[in-house]
């Protein structure tokens, strides 16, 4: 895709005449796969970076949009700890695929375009400690060994463009890019070009299943009228029980009759309970349902190919259509994939900074055990049923403030609840496991650290 080490240089050279002597401002995300990051550049105008992750890969953009408090109702901000700080300078390596802003509050900034692990972390200089990152399934960035600084400049340096004009056509290219708008122009055409074969490939794979299903129905529904047309009459199954009555005895489970209409001894099934003529009215009551039966299967054979027919007319022009017009006639009916709302295990609480998460039940405890990070606080009741606790990680320690307050949550939200004073776990999440084979919500603990929370 567009992680390579010279793209990234032409963004370098950008942010370095843009940004050096600039501050940052905030970091607001409203989806997993899209940060924006907006600065004040050195001339004090907006500067607002677009970080678009497509199947993990880092694509950068310029955007025009602004960002105020409301915003958060809406998204999350991120890397709130570098809000307001200078950017110092901007470091990059020709020869690789990232970028690092360092500020004025002994931070870094990285953006990493490691081809599908793509991200952007939040460093500390002196401890080389990450302290944030965005892609949070990427757990292995908290263990980002960062690359060597080359000389840091704030001049322009040779961006690395290759000579070989094969290696920018490839990426869709017609000559070599002079400026950071042609590469955004190429990255848009790429992503109209990506999200239109993901649009038609769903349309088609929608479609594909919607005709197999079709399919299904008919071939289900012409055997069961294959079934009723062929088999033996209910109508006149009933007609040889009365026509037989008189030497039927009550008590019979089955009957060898003469058939009059094919001149052939049957045996015919009776309910023992019943009499000859109430047996009779059973088959009649059948045969009459099958009259109605049959009668849908064939109201639902002809709608079934009609809808069959009309699913296979819009499965070619979709196989056709080379455009987002094109598409859009074929997506009128035809219902988005059912999804399950995603739903999250735990109640999210807020304080200081720090996002707090309490579990819901045994289950959703689980489920944030597999969702925390190894760096991550964890807390429970001390030797009573509860809730799990976690504290995500955010700077290089957890302030007692927020481990108090995060240690009541625990407290609150347990069988101790009525208690004045309640000991609560509180341990990093690396001392916690789940043994094999353990009740929903069981862990066992490599140490253990205690605090008393005050619920009165």
């Amino acid at each position: 895709m567009f992680s390579v080490n010279w793209v990234y240089g032409m963004w370098a050279n950008e942010f370095r005449e843009r940004l050096v002597g600039g501050f940052f401002d905030k970091a607001i995300s409203f989806d997993k796969d899209t940060l924006f990051l907006q600065f004040v550049d050195n001339q004090q105008n907006p500067f607002t970076l677009e970080c678009k992750f497509i199947e993990g890969h880092l694509l950068l953009f310029l955007s025009d949009k602004t960002f105020d408090a409301s915003d958060g109702k809406k998204g999350i901000f991120q890397f709130k700890e570098i809000e307001n700080q200078s950017i110092q300078r901007v470091s990059n390596d020709v020869n690789d695929r990232w970028i690092c802003f360092t500020l004025g509050s002994g931070l870094e900034l990285w953006l990493k375009g490691f081809g599908k692990f793509g991200n952007v972390l939040l460093r500390a200089v002196d401890s080389g400690e990450i302290l944030s990152i965005f892609r949070l399934s990427l757990k292995n960035d908290w263990d980002f060994n960062s690359p060597v600084h080359p000389i840091p400049t704030e001049e322009p340096i040779n961006s690395g463009i290759p000579l070989n004009k094969e290696d920018f056509l490839a990426l869709g290219f017609v000559q070599c890019p002079t400026s950071i708008h042609d590469i955004i122009s190429v990255q848009q055409s790429f992503l109209r070009d990506y999200f239109f074969l993901k649009n038609k490939n769903l349309l088609k794979d929608q479609l594909e299943r919607k005709i197999k299903h079709l399919k299904k129905i008919l071939t289900e529904s012409n055997r069961r009228l294959q079934d009723i047309e062929h088999r033996r009459s209910n109508k006149e199954i009933g007609d040889l029980i009365l026509a037989h009555a008189h030497s039927l005895k009550p008590g019979l489970s089955k009957a060898l009759v003469t058939d009059y209409y094919t001149d052939q001894r049957i045996w015919i099934k009776l309910n023992p309970e019943l009499n000859a003529s109430d047996n009779a009215k059973k088959y009649y009551g059948k045969a009459k349902n099958e009259v109605i039966e049959r009668k849908k299967l064939i109201e639902q054979l002809n709608n079934t190919e009609i809808n069959l027919k009309d699913a296979e007319e819009k499965l070619s022009g979709v196989l056709l259509a080379e455009d987002f017009k094109g598409l859009k006639s074929y997506q009128k009916g035809i219902a988005p994939p059912v999804t399950q709302a995603d739903t999250l295990p735990y109640k999210l609480h807020e304080f200081q900074g720090y996002q707090i998460w309490v579990g819901k039940n045994n289950k959703s405890n689980d489920q944030m055990l597999r969702m925390s990070q190894k760096n991550d606080m964890w807390l429970h009741a001390k030797d009573v049923a509860g809730s799990h606790v976690i504290i995500r990680k955010k700077g290089a320690s957890f302030p007692q403030a927020v481990i108090d307050f995060a240690a009541k949550l625990a407290a609150q939200n347990s069988k101790a609840k009525t208690q004045n004073v309640v000991p609560v776990t509180a341990v990093l999440r690396k001392f916690v496991s789940k043994p094999k084979q353990a009740a929903p919500g069981e862990v066992s603990l490599q140490k253990e650290d205690i605090v008393d929370a005050f619920i009165g």
